[in-house]
């Protein structure tokens, strides 16, 4: 089963395998206080991408999810990470995280969809 989570919220034994898909690492949590097993970046959003909707916001949620899509189906690495996550999600608990408060209006919501799909 797959879950989506913010960092903020708190661990839970039932969230499983805990993995991070930001591209960076958040810089409020001290090294000591890391709360999840594996960091992906191959499934966080280009670093362009990350600026323009986030830092600029100069582009709305319509735009990044299809920019994003976009940028996890032509990047062979994304792509195999996504089909681990699939893999993973189907025989186990894992929970995706991310800093962003509103999942669903991040891209952990757009993976979790993209991992439904065929």
């Amino acid at each position: 089963m797959l879950r989506l989570k913010s960092l903020k919220e708190p661990t839970n034994p039932e969230d499983g395998l805990r993995i991070l898909i930001a591209r960076y690492r958040p810089r409020y949590l001290p090294k000591n206080k890391e709360s999840w097993d594996q960091w992906w970046k191959d499934l966080a959003p280009s670093k362009a991408l990350f600026k323009e909707f986030v830092k600029d916001n100069t582009i709305g949620w319509n735009e990044y999810e299809r920019k994003f899509r976009h940028e996890i189906r032509n990047n062979p690495n994304s792509m195999n990470a996504l089909n681990g996550l699939r893999s993973l999600s189907k025989t186990s608990n894992v929970t995706i995280l991310c800093y962003c408060k509103d999942e669903n209006r991040c891209h952990r919501f757009i993976i979790k969809q993209m991992t439904e799909e065929d």
